[in-house]
This record gives C-alpha cells, sequence and structure tokens, in this order.
C-alpha cells in the first residue's frame, strides 16, 4: 500500500461546487442549506487534516535528506512531530470517511508504523527509524492511487517554494512529492532524473522512479497507452542499465495489449458480472490469476488489484468481499515493497473479521499464517504473547479448526 502523510486531505478539501444557474428562490434556499450542512459535516475532518498536514511540511526536510534526519540538533523537533502525528492518526478511524474499507485498513497500518518509527527514534536508531518512516509514507501510494479523489489536485502539500528550498535530487524532490500526493508534478520530475540517467547510476532509484509511475499511469490515470508511450521513450533514449532495460521491455509487451477490464466502472457495474470476471482471471487454488502474464507481471497486478479495490470500495456490502480481501492481500504481496508499502496481511485480517462465516476466512486464515511463521519462526522458536493471543482471537472467530487445513 499506497499510500503511501496518508493525506486524506485531498480527498476532503475539496470544493463544494452546486450550481448557481437555476433561478428559483426554493432551489437556491435548497443549495444553500446542503452546502452549510455538508462543510459543517466536514468541519472536524478538516481541522484533523489540516494538522497532520502541519506536521507533515515541518518533517519534509528530514523526509528527504538522511544527514538532517540524523542530525542530533533536530531530535527535539522531528521526535515532537513523530509524536503529534501518531497520536492525531489514532484519532482519523473515528471520521465517516473511514469507513471505506482501503482506507480503514490504511489508517491502522499507518499508526503501527508510526508508533514503530517514534520508538526506534526515541531510542536512538535513527537510519532505523528513518526507514520505518519511509516505509509508511509509502504506503500513502497506496492509499492515494486507491481513493475516489486521486484525479484531484487542487490541494499541495507542499508549495513549489518550499521544495525548492531543500538540498535535495530531482529523485528526492519528486519522492517527497508523490508521497503527498502532488502526482504530476512528481511524475515531471522523475521523468527529468531517469532522462538525465547513465547505464552506470545506481539502478534502485532509477527502477522505483519507473515503478512509481507505472503505478501512476496503470492505477491512477487507468491508461496503458499513456504508460506504454512514456515506457517506449525511455527505451529508445538508450540510458537504462541491461537489467531495468529488460524489466521496462516487459511492460511495454504487456502494455501494448488492452487492460482486463476496458473503460471499467466501479460504480455502475453489476455483481453478477464482477463475479464473472473474478472466476475469469482468477483461480481457486493458490497460483494466483489463471493467465501467464499476470503471474510475472507488475503491470495486470496493478491493473487486477486496481479493479478489485474499486469496486470492493463502490459495493462494501457485496457478496464478493471476502474473496476479493483475499486476493488483494494476494497480489499485494507479490508487488511486494518495492512498488508501495504492503498491506497483504491487513487486508487477510479484514477478511476475516469482517467475512467469519465465509468460507474463504480459512483461507485468508492460512495466508496470513504462513506470513506469521516466515515473519517469526525463522528467526525465534516461538510466537510472542501479542500473537499467540491474536491467532486464538481469530481461530475463535472463523470457527478454525487443524482439521480444516486438511
Amino acid at each position: 500500500m499506497n499510500t503511501k502523510v496518508f493525506l486524506l486531505s485531498a480527498l476532503i478539501l475539496t470544493s463544494l461546487n452546486v450550481s448557481a444557474a437555476s433561478t428559483a428562490k426554493m432551489k437556491k434556499k435548497s443549495h444553500a442549506k446542503k452546502m452549510t450542512h455538508d462543510r459543517a459535516s466536514e468541519l472536524p475532518v478538516r481541522k484533523e487534516m489540516s494538522n497532520i498536514s502541519r506536521h507533515i511540511r515541518d518533517l519534509g526536510l528530514y523526509i528527504a535528506s538522511e544527514q538532517e534526519f540524523v542530525k542530533e540538533k533536530n531530535k527535539a523537533v522531528i521526535q515532537k512531530n513523530l509524536e503529534e502525528l501518531t497520536a492525531l492518526f489514532k484519532n482519523v478511524k473515528t471520521h465517516p470517511l473511514m469507513e471505506t474499507q482501503g482506507l480503514s485498513i490504511n489508517q491502522a497500518v499507518m499508526t503501527e508504523q508510526l508508533e514503530q518509527t517514534t520508538a526506534l527514534f526515541k531510542n536512538d536508531k535513527k537510519p532505523l527509524a528513518r526507514a520505518k518512516f519511509n516505509a509508511a509514507l509509502n504506503l500513502c501510494v497506496s492509499c492515494h492511487t486507491q481513493s475516489p479523489g486521486t484525479q484531484r489536485q487542487e490541494f499541495k502539500l507542499f508549495a513549489d517554494k518550499d521544495i525548492s528550498k531543500m538540498k535535495i535530487n530531482d529523485f528526492e524532490r519528486a519522492e517527497l512529492l508523490y508521497v503527498t500526493r502532488d502526482f504530476e508534478t512528481a511524475i515531471t520530475l522523475y521523468d527529468k532524473f531517469i532522462k538525465a540517467s547513465k547505464k552506470t547510476d545506481d539502478d534502485e532509484n532509477i527502477l522505483r522512479a519507473l515503478e512509481r509511475q507505472l503505478i501512476y499511469f496503470v492505477k491512477v490515470k487507468k491508461s496503458f497507452p499513456l504508460a506504454k508511450e512514456r515506457f517506449e521513450s525511455y527505451l529508445k533514449q538508450g540510458n537504462l542499465n541491461p537489467t531495468v532495460t529488460q524489466e521496462v521491455s516487459d511492460w511495454v509487451k504487456v502494455l501494448s495489449g488492452k487492460s482486463l477490464w476496458e473503460n471499467f466502472d466501479a460504480q455502475t457495474v453489476k455483481e453478477e458480472d464482477m463475479e464473472k470476471f473474478m472466476k475469469t482471471f482468477i483461480a481457486d487454488d493458490e497460483e494466483g490469476p489463471i493467465f501467464s502474464a499476470t503471474n510475472s507481471s507488475e503491470v495486470y497486478d496493478l491493473n487486477l488489484s486496481s479493479i478489485l479495490l474499486d469496486y470492493y470500495n463502490a459495493h462494501p456490502d457485496t457478496k464478493l468481499g471476502a474473496k476479493i480481501l483475499y486476493w488483494l492481500a494476494t497480489l499485494d504481496k507479490r508487488l511486494n515493497d518495492d512498488l508501495f508499502f504492503s498491506l497483504g496481511d491487513y487486508y487477510l485480517l479484514a477478511c476475516m473479521e469482517k467475512y467469519p462465516k465465509d468460507p474463504v476466512a480459512k483461507d485468508c486464515y492460512e495466508s496470513y499464517m504462513d506470513d506469521l511463521e516466515i515473519n517469526y519462526l525463522s528467526k525465534e522458536k516461538d510466537f510472542p504473547p501479542k500473537i499467540k493471543e491474536r491467532i486464538k482471537y481469530l481461530q475463535k472467530l472463523i470457527d478454525y479448526k487443524e482439521e480444516d487445513e486438511e
């Protein structure tokens, strides 16, 4: 996830445009009354998101520069902002906006990440704290590319003059803008960074700049042709090393075709059509989506996850909910942290907690346990007490028994 900070303010700091064309007095009164009600209901949210934005602006330089993040003289201001930011995110869940399933999951992950970041920072493990913080920031990419406000550019967290004052390169500027939702400016800077790069430059940053653009064109712009055009231009320029060139060439091959669902409209699609789509492209076993191209393509993984999540957010009461969350987790893990912060385990938890009676909940449990075993038992002999408690809670919730594994 994005994503991937977590500026929900961009969803809610938009104007409520009401037509002034009507000349009927009653209609004008109705519009005025509606605007007053809507604005009043948004005020608490606006205030909280404004505070979150302020803390992110104050942390901007330290987000972008590792040198500034680890300096002792900056410790007090960073710690203060981290603590206050964490407290603010804990309160976000009280707002109706967070009822959107994907966003509520992101909020839980974000709070946990910020708590861990603050703890590491207080214990003078600053490089680890910054790495954890950047992972949390990347979560907004997941959030912002799934939210209904992805096309809006009215609100910018960082003014252009603020960014220009920072002693950072184009890639670092782009990262800062991208995770704070100023997609258009970020994409321009990524493009500039890649075109100025050489075959001998750091692979990691170049590939990340390319991947950020892939997410943008597939999940935000939802356009294979635009993505294809952009990546073909990089291949023609010829300044990418062989490894990166091969990766981008693979993307272009997929992008030369059509998306999995042309002109998909989550609001109007019928449940039976969505079910048919899932049966066509998603297998019932653990191998993943049926067609082989997707098993090795970030393009189709992003495309499919976007369709599933858009539909689920538009139809949260769908009978397909458990299966959608299971496959969102599967796809999210395949995309991994190179694209955006992984929400896989949190989708699995949501699957079990919201659909405990659905047979898919047991699949979610087993997938969740696989990850726990990799994360904990590979290093320790047993699970920590809190994890054991969570496992017992989940087993009871979905009525899971060991023989269910057979």
